[in-house]
């Protein structure tokens, strides 16, 4: 019953960290639906560390999401010193950052990570299911995100994409290692998210992570056949959206053609030198803008005037918020997936932090509730892992 209790705490979570994908229907409520899950996050926290059993294995991410969550205070202090914005309104804008206790209160509920992995699949599952509802209900909005027709596409973006990613790398992993061909349907359904998106950096690095899968994993049972079948399922994918991936490319070509003028190399010009008001705020970071503040009208100016989208940076777009301490404990993180030793059955693990690194320069989830769940949710999963084979190894040994 417990065990069943604690499942749905975390499904209730991840909910709450997508803003229940911000259905239109909900109005303006689901904009503090990601507050009341950080507060059922710290509430439990709480209790567990009050009342619960504190016999836990060993938590192997404490010092980087310590320096994450050190990064908060000194950030507030400077929306507040140099932005002239209130502190309440900065505690409220920084909501998302809270979702990182969430990797402490896993280890209190013990959930177990095949019924993580379940979780995965299941929100991979309800991503594309939403994402084609919007995408064929168009113009008519069920969810208020960020909407745009553009590249021959229209590009909804949905929260809980790492879900869709992990759900995409789960599926590789089970049809190499079983030739199933119900996961390789799974490969090109969560493939095809990536190219209705129209992001092509995302793109290029899920088919080229896909093809590492097959060069490097050692337990790929033929490597000749199955490269063949993914070419041809690649070939299909590109006759299916051809219209799509046409405009893709002419787009790049066209961004190329820029050169130090394309509007990506302007916003991070712009970010980490004139946005800067005060030297300090090189360490610990401007803090985080509030909608309806005059720092937060500042930052909805820059986009909307010269397209300087603070998201578009990625990594660097968090530490221009939240500082130096907010920058190494991220950096410390993706260092320490890859030097950790976990089961082989979590190989996919390391292709998604592949992909994760990548996309640093672009992706700013770090920043965002529903990646940090998820991150979280992997960190645990690699504690777990590690602690098994820590026993394991100390058996042999004796």
């Amino acid at each position: 019953m417990l065990k069943r209790i604690n499942i749905l705490i975390v499904v209730i979570i991840i909910f709450c960290s997508t803003s229940f994908y911000n259905f239109a229907l909900l109005g303006q409520a689901a904009k503090v639906i990601s507050l009341v899950g950080s507060g059922i996050i710290t509430s439990l926290l709480l209790l567990c560390i009050v009342y619960a059993d504190h016999n836990l294995i060993k938590l192997n991410f404490i010092f980087p999401i310590v320096l994450i969550l050190l990064s908060l205070p000194l950030s507030m202090f400077m929306a507040t010193y140099c932005r002239n914005q209130e502190l309440k309104y900065t505690m409220f804008a920084q909501q998302a950052i809270y979702y990182y206790f969430f990797y402490f209160l896993l280890h209190h509920l013990k959930v177990q990570p095949r019924d993580l992995e379940k979780i995965f699949i299941s929100f991979g599952l309800i991503y594309v299911t939403l994402y084609f509802i919007q995408y064929f209900l168009y113009p008519k909005i069920i969810f208020q995100v960020f909407i745009l027709q553009h590249r021959g596409t229209v590009r909804i973006y949905l929260d809980g994409a790492g879900y869709l990613a992990i759900s995409y790398f789960m599926s590789i992993q089970a049809y190499f290692r079983t030739n199933r061909p119900k996961y390789l349907l799974l490969i090109l359904l969560f493939f095809s998210i990536y190219v209705l998106l129209g992001a092509r950096e995302t793109m290029a690095i899920m088919a080229f992570l896909l093809i590492l899968f097959v060069i490097v994993d050692k337990r790929v049972k033929s490597k000749f056949f199955n490269g063949i079948l993914i070419l041809a399922a690649i070939v299909s994918v590109f006759f299916m959206f051809q219209g799509i991936i046409e405009q893709l490319i002419l787009q790049s070509q066209h961004d190329t053609s820029m050169g130090r003028n394309y509007i990506r190399i302007l916003t991070y010009k712009f970010y980490l030198t004139d946005f800067f008001k005060c030297p300090i705020a090189y360490l610990t970071g401007n803090g985080m803008a509030a909608n309806h503040t005059a720092y937060g009208n500042e930052i909805e100016r820059l986009a909307a005037l010269k397209g300087y989208y603070l998201g578009d940076i990625g990594l660097v777009g968090n530490y221009v918020s939240y500082g130096l301490l907010f920058l190494i404990g991220v950096i410390f993180i993706c260092f320490r997936v890859f030097r950790i030793k976990i089961e082989k059955k979590y190989d996919y693990f390391k292709y998604m932090f592949i992909g994760i690194v990548l996309s640093l320069p672009t992706g700013a989830g770090f920043g965002k509730a529903d990646f940090i769940c998820f991150i979280s949710c992997i960190l645990y999963i690699i504690d777990i892992s590690n602690n098994r084979r820590v026993v394991e190894e100390y058996s042999k040994s004796k």
